[in-house]
């Protein structure tokens, strides 16, 4: 687990940090994200750029003024969200997928797409040809080498900001600010009728836990707690109020402190990992656990640890996990 590539998916995990649709009755963002995302195939490296393109200049995240095309057609993504710039229509023809590959909540929208490697291979990326770089990852080192390919603008580090403020940062960028409109009307449709369907009652509470390797963490201000804080209603209990108000993203536990954490309901995020999968099962065999109130009374809800993301799409597909999920018979 200390590789270099599966540290950075940890933390992407933590950080954020093809699912089919399980809900009839919710609006349809998941089918306007997917169509938008498919509605223009990714450029091919083939193709030239008119020797008299139009350029505009672009002051980015880092205040650097870039000089960029006008109407962009070969776009290159370096960053772990690119359900971004998907949901927009946006389809880059290259984009850091090695890293995200296995925890993404819509392979089926990254076909076409090429692999630029993690950290992102150069000689790649000089291959596709690329007019336009997106750049939101953490390491800036990169900055310098990409702008030596093609002008390269910065829209964050990482999860910079929250996601609709980044994703309309995009759409502003690329023209498209009516798309974003579109996509977050119908977002927050969504939301409102996946609220009215979990009928909550004051002061339920919800506790988010990863169990990821051999290890056991508190998800704190981001990943899935942003949707069933910030979006469904849910409350944090005290222990995990404390994360937030210190703006911890997540905190690593044993065992022994798990219940001061736990609330009402508790969701479970995992992966298919032997590793991971031998943890959960020491963790749910153990008496501690069955003496958990949310356990004995059938309110704990496992998801793939894919959900723990917060580009746009994971955050439509997520609604209609959660739906699926609270809909089964027995679901408290």
């Amino acid at each position: 687990m200390f590789l270099p590539l599966t540290f950075l998916l940890l933390m992407l995990i933590l950080a954020s940090c093809g699912q089919s649709n399980n809900s009839n009755n919710a609006a349809p963002a998941s089918a306007a994200a997917t169509a938008a995302a498919t509605e223009a195939p990714a450029a091919t490296p083939e193709a030239t750029e008119p020797a008299t393109a139009a350029t505009r200049l672009y002051t980015d995240y880092k205040k650097r003024e870039v000089e960029i095309p006008t109407d962009p057609q070969h776009i290159v993504y370096v960053g772990s969200n690119p359900g971004d710039l998907l949901a927009l229509g946006i389809k880059p023809i290259g984009a850091s997928l090695s890293v995200i590959g296995t925890q993404v909540a819509y392979p089926d929208l990254l076909e076409g797409i090429e692999d630029i490697g993690y950290p992102f291979s150069p000689e790649k990326i000089l291959a596709l040809s690329p007019d336009l770089i997106i750049f939101d990852d953490w390491d800036e080192t990169g900055i310098e080498a990409l702008s030596q390919i093609a002008p390269t603008v910065v829209v964050g580090l990482d999860g910079t900001f929250p996601t609709e403020e980044r994703v309309r940062q995009i759409a502003e960028l690329f023209g498209r600010t009516e798309q974003a409109d579109t996509w977050f009307n119908a977002y927050k449709a969504k939301v409102s009728s996946v609220k009215e369907q979990l009928n909550l009652t004051e002061g339920e509470t919800a506790t988010s836990l990863l169990v990821l390797g051999s290890d056991l963490y508190i998800m704190g201000n981001k990943g899935l707690n942003e949707t069933l804080y910030g979006q469904l209603g849910f409350k944090p209990t005290e222990g995990v109020q404390k994360l937030i108000d210190a703006d911890e993203r997540f905190a690593n536990i044993s065992d022994e402190v798990l219940t001061q954490y736990i609330g009402t309901h508790m969701f479970i995020l995992t992966d298919n990992s032997s590793e991971t999968v031998a943890r959960q099962t020491a963790l749910t065999d153990s008496g501690l656990w069955k003496a958990i109130p949310a356990v004995k009374e059938g309110r704990v809800y496992t998801f793939d640890s894919k959900y723990n993301f917060d580009d746009p799409i994971t955050l439509d597909r997520l609604l209609d996990e959660i739906t699926s999920i609270f809909s089964s018979p027995g679901t408290k």
